[in-house]
């Protein structure tokens, strides 16, 4: 017997057709949810309309009357970055064009750099290393130089991150910076090429017997891999207590740091996403694949460097007992920004969200708690005179290696036992 089948309309060369009151139904009711979604979320208000009718208005009314010629670009820009600036969030920003451009770049992997490490000082990002043989190196830029525009833009007040991206590009694209040589009072020049910088972005020592560090320089796709290797050569020397340095450690990708960290916990909250949207809250528990014996005792370095995934990583860690956190404070970024293209190629990074450590630990603008403060600075010579420069860099250098002491004699007294 055959089965019932639903009948259909024969059509040439045997093809069957579904009903056209069936497709007209369809359609018509396709046509109303796309209405229902238009009308309930993407309609503008009446308010809305208003202002926006008011901000075209403004925007023809200045350049054409104003007593000099105006270039309208500004005034949209300027307008455009006043409004996200009302937010007072640092972490959220108005990207042109081209800043969108490169933070396309970056997310496709096609980034460059010019060979920097820096860090924030007064409100100004302060160059603390130059890779040698890289853009920068060769261009005669020098530690202590102080970054005052990138392609004109100039940077002062912006965010650590905000400076990385604008510097940041695709690989054969040029920029433009401005210096400010501390040792001289010199206002610089220079003008570089974005190359791809390949550094390590682990790097491993044996210190002293049964002492091993672990610098973790960023967070990318290929770090639990690299991770991996640089504990298992560690093992393999004797390691009994490690040292994770996460100094000038600016970030990276928030999974990968989740992924060290089932490296060390047997349990327990990594991070919580808190917003007032629910869709965006979350939370990350430890999924344990633990490398690392809980008998290994770690202790963490962090400084004024440290920001985002990295803070995530020490705070995580601290926070479930598994380790020690030493150092100085760190930046205190724990913001989840979302970005969306604007129609004119421009865009919004937005700050949708905060993360949260175990115990309601926040990040944002507290940093991870110090269990041990070595190492602070003192506030950089507001009046820029060079010989205090000079004092403060030599201040800074003395700083890293104090904290790395104290990190060694800390494992030696956990080893050594009560």
């Amino acid at each position: 017997m055959m089965a019932d089948r639903p009948e259909t309309s024969g059509g040439p060369r045997g093809k069957q057709h579904v009903s056209l009151p069936y497709l007209t139904g369809l359609l018509l009711v396709l046509l109303f949810a796309w209405f229902l979604v238009w009308f309930f979320f993407y309609r503008a208000t009446a308010g809305e309309r208003l202002m926006v009718a008011s901000f075209r208005q403004a925007l023809s009314f200045i350049p054409a009357t104003y007593v000099e010629e105006v270039d309208q670009d500004k005034l949209y820009e300027g307008a455009m970055r006043g409004m996200v600036a009302q937010l007072g969030d640092k972490h959220s920003a108005y990207l042109t064009a081209s800043q969108m451009e490169r933070l396309n770049a970056e997310t496709a992997g096609e980034f460059g750099g010019i060979g920097l490490v820096v860090t924030q000082k007064n409100d100004m990002p302060l160059i603390v290393e130059v890779h040698e043989d890289g853009p920068a190196h060769r261009a005669d830029i020098q530690v202590g130089d102080f970054i005052t525009d990138v392609d004109g833009e100039g940077v002062e007040g912006l965010a650590l991150d905000q400076v990385v991206d604008l510097i940041r590009g695709k690989v054969g694209t040029d920029l433009e910076l401005g210096l400010l040589r501390m040792a001289t009072g010199e206002a610089l020049t220079r003008k570089l090429t974005r190359e791809k910088i390949n550094l390590p972005t682990v790097k491993w020592e044996m210190l002293e017997e049964g002492i091993g560090r672990l610098q973790i320089a960023s967070f990318d796709e290929d770090l639990p891999k690299d991770v991996e290797e640089a504990l298992a050569a560690l093992e393999a020397e004797g390691m009994k207590g490690l040292i994770l340095d996460l100094r000038r450690n600016s970030g990276g990708l928030v999974d990968q740091a989740v992924r060290v960290c089932d490296m060390f916990l047997e349990g327990g909250r990594i991070i919580r996403q808190v917003s007032r949207h629910k869709r965006l809250q979350k939370t990350v528990n430890a999924t344990p694949k633990v490398r690392v014996d809980a008998a290994v005792p770690i202790v963490i370095l962090v400084d004024e460097g440290t920001a985002s995934s990295a803070e995530i990583l020490a705070g995580a860690l601290q926070a479930n007992g598994r380790a020690t956190v030493v150092g100085a404070n760190t930046v205190g970024k724990g913001a989840v920004s979302s970005v969306v293209s604007l129609r004119d190629g421009s865009g919004l990074a937005i700050v949708v969200s905060h993360y949260e450590l175990e115990g309601d630990r926040i990040i944002e603008g507290e940093g991870v708690e110090l269990d041990v403060v070595v190492g602070e600075l003192s506030d950089f010579p507001k009046d820029r005179d060079p010989d205090k420069v000079q004092a403060w860099r030599d201040l800074y250098a003395r700083s890293k290696e104090e904290q790395l002491q104290k990190a060694v004699q800390i494992l030696r007294e956990k080893l050594s036992g009560p």
